[in-house]
């Protein structure tokens, strides 16, 4: 079933000279509308021709006379019963005639249609092509085998097909309907590709037949894909414009299969927008030929056309319509592959159908607010984020604070590693100096500030004294490092004291702080020899002070003392010194803890433990150690860590 390359419908101007001919067995019924190469006309079985052909000439004006009396059926039954095969009166062809000479391109070119359409067989989606005549009698027809009067119009070329109109109007399609159509469009094109066919002429007026069982025509400009030398000559155009791939519309010569992928994209794009082509912008030739051989001119997007177009299909249409060969469907089978997909409602992907070039054209085309807005935004963000990266590098202050804290940083991780155990005075001068600036621009560097405390935390953490002035094996180099040690971490600049074999000894009273240690824990070992007034106080560094434990000597007794905020202080031990004696040599373990209180005493050989659960240091509190040595004491050993470790 099938119809022709129907132009339009016929006007009663249109001259149709074989109207009532008879060509073989058909008789001309009308025009049907007129091509490049032939005009084009309904026909039915003539009758009364077949049926005259067994008598003679002279008597068959007469039979023709009597049987124009019988009914259209009666005459077909007869004819059928003749010929023995079946004419049905209802049967209707059209038939296109080749109105080129013999010999020129156009008759050619007709004849190479015909045969290309015999070729591709039966097929269900293709216009059927009952017959072929090329001088002489059909080639093809079922009637061939009987001997007819070839008449005036022996020698004219034409072929006979199904007669087929199409019944729908593209512009009004829904998107279902648009789908299937094209599909069942896409199995015909892949049948003719496969018989090595390429149609050429892809639009809408050569799609016929119903919306359910439509019908593909009209192979006029088609081309045999392994033919190198034919009737397309180099740089000519054949086709028509607006479903023209690139590549066609550059050279005819260049096209193969994937040129009719382009075109039938084109016709899912008309049929899907109901109406709307890729480039119905461009209004001259010209200008529209030049958009099609351009990869820079991108066809509108369906969604142009109609708002909310299905994005799935939108892609399939895109990539059919794709201006570079290589990015097309590479075969009607994946393009069939992606309608049926989109048919059961699955998702398109956009990767290998959208390029991302593409797609910005489109943003830009569209969206151009959009596109200058998102660049103006850009550009501001970048020129903020420039002045914030820049702002560092432009602000004195906050450059001479960020030095000084990486000075800061180095000493911490020097204590971290063990190669020094607490800040010199020059980091100590440095660490107040930074202090005292970051007090005052708070605001200003909340993030050094932040910087500033975490540096203090790992300082806390890692900051200790162990000073051992005394003892076997301690050589005089041993002493004065400890010395210096101890003087650093007291803060003295004059000292009230001399080094000596049996360690420091006191030249005058001497109150001394240390501090700050650890984060909420400290740990303090000494080793002396004291008497009456000697007081060593663990309390909080900073703020009010919660806790303090004490030990101290009174009334020629050792006593481990704590207090709580300003409640009186308990003594949690108490013990006599051997009497006699002006200095006792004592070794004191004083560990404070969040939740707990430890103590070892040894006054010469005597030997005490206290274990309590009591209230220590806040969680985030540092220790500050005050130390009070009367004149003549002699300090052996001090020293005051974050927490308790082993003691060599």
């Amino acid at each position: 079933m099938a119809e022709l390359a129907v132009a339009a419908p016929i006007d009663a101007d249109h001259d149709y000279p074989l109207v009532g001919e008879t060509l073989g067995l058909w008789r001309l019924v009308r025009g049907l509308g007129r091509g490049g190469m032939g005009e084009v006309y309904e026909a039915e079985y003539d009758y009364l021709h077949l049926l005259s052909l067994r008598y003679p000439a002279g008597s068959r004006e007469v039979i023709r006379h009597e049987l124009t009396a019988l009914g259209r059926l009666e005459q077909a039954r007869l004819a059928s019963e003749m010929l023995g095969t079946q004419l049905p009166a209802e049967a209707r062809f059209a038939i296109k005639v080749c109105n080129a000479r013999s010999g020129t391109a156009g008759h050619r070119r007709f004849l190479q249609e015909a045969e290309m359409a015999q070729r591709l067989g039966d097929h269900p989606y293709i216009v059927t092509v009952h017959a072929v005549n090329v001088g002489g009698l059909p080639v093809g027809s079922e009637l061939g085998k009987f001997d007819f009067e070839r008449g005036r119009f022996r020698d004219i070329a034409f072929m006979v097909m199904d007669l087929a109109a199409r019944d729908y109007d593209h512009t009004r399609l829904t998107l279902p309907e648009a789908v299937h159509i094209v599909r069942c469009i896409a199995t015909a094109l892949d049948h003719a590709h496969s018989h090595g066919i390429i149609h050429r002429d892809l639009k809408p007026e050569n799609i016929l037949g119903t919306v359910q069982h439509p019908l593909l025509t009209d192979f006029g400009i088609a081309k045999e894909l392994d033919h190198t030398q034919g009737l397309t000559r180099t740089g000519q155009i054949i086709g028509t414009l607006d479903y023209m791939s690139p590549e066609q519309a550059t050279d005819a010569k260049r096209v193969d299969h994937r040129s009719d992928i382009y075109s039938l994209g084109v016709v899912l794009y008309e049929f899907a927008t109901q109406g709307g082509l890729p480039y119905f912008h461009k209004t001259d030739r010209e200008s529209c030929l030049a958009a099609i051989r351009s990869e820079k001119t991108d066809p509108r997007w369906p969604r142009e056309h109609v708002p909310g177009f299905p994005p799935s299909l939108e892609r399939v249409a895109l990539k059919a319509m794709a201006h570079r060969m290589e990015d097309r469907y590479q075969a009607m089978s994946e393009l069939i592959t992606d309608l049926d997909r989109y048919s059961r409602g699955e998702w398109v992907p956009w990767w290998g159908r959208v390029r991302v070039l593409n797609f910005w054209r489109y943003v830009r085309r569209c969206y151009p607010r959009v596109i200058w807005g998102s660049a103006t935004l850009l550009t501001l963000t970048a020129l903020a984020l420039l002045a914030l990266w820049a702002k560092p590098y432009l602000d004195g202050d906050r450059r001479a604070l960020t030095q000084q804290l990486d000075e800061v940083e180095r000493v911490v991780r020097q204590i971290e590693a063990g190669t020094t155990s607490q800040p010199d005075r020059k980091a100590r001068d440095q660490f107040e100096q930074v202090d005292e600036a970051l007090r005052h621009l708070s605001t200003r560097y909340p993030d050094l500030v932040q910087r500033w405390r975490l540096l203090g935390r790992r300082l806390l953490a890692g900051s200790r004294l162990d000073a051992h002035f005394a003892g076997s094996g301690v050589e005089a180099a041993d002493g004065r490092a400890a010395k210096e040690q101890f003087e650093l971490a007291a803060g003295v600049e004059t000292p009230l004291w001399t080094l000596g074999d049996d360690g420091l000894t006191m030249s005058d009273e001497a109150k001394l702080e240390f501090g700050p240690f650890g984060t909420g824990s400290a740990f303090i070992f000494l080793h002396l020899r004291t008497g009456e007034r000697f007081r060593c106080e663990v309390e909080e560094h900073a703020g009010p002070v919660h806790h303090r434990t004490r030990w101290r000597v009174f009334n020629h007794a050792l006593q481990l003392t704590t207090q709580e905020d300003e409640k009186e202080a308990v003594i949690l031990h108490q013990d006599p010194l051997p009497p006699g004696e002006q200095l006792t040599e004592l070794r004191l373990w004083l560990e404070v803890r969040g939740d707990q209180i430890n103590s070892w005493g040894w006054p010469r050989a005597s030997t005490t433990m206290v274990h309590r659960p009591l209230r220590g240091l806040a969680p985030d509190a540092s220790a500050r150690v005050r130390l009070i040595l009367p004149r003549g004491s002699v300090l052996m050993r001090i020293a005051i860590l974050p927490t308790k470790w082993p003691m060599r």
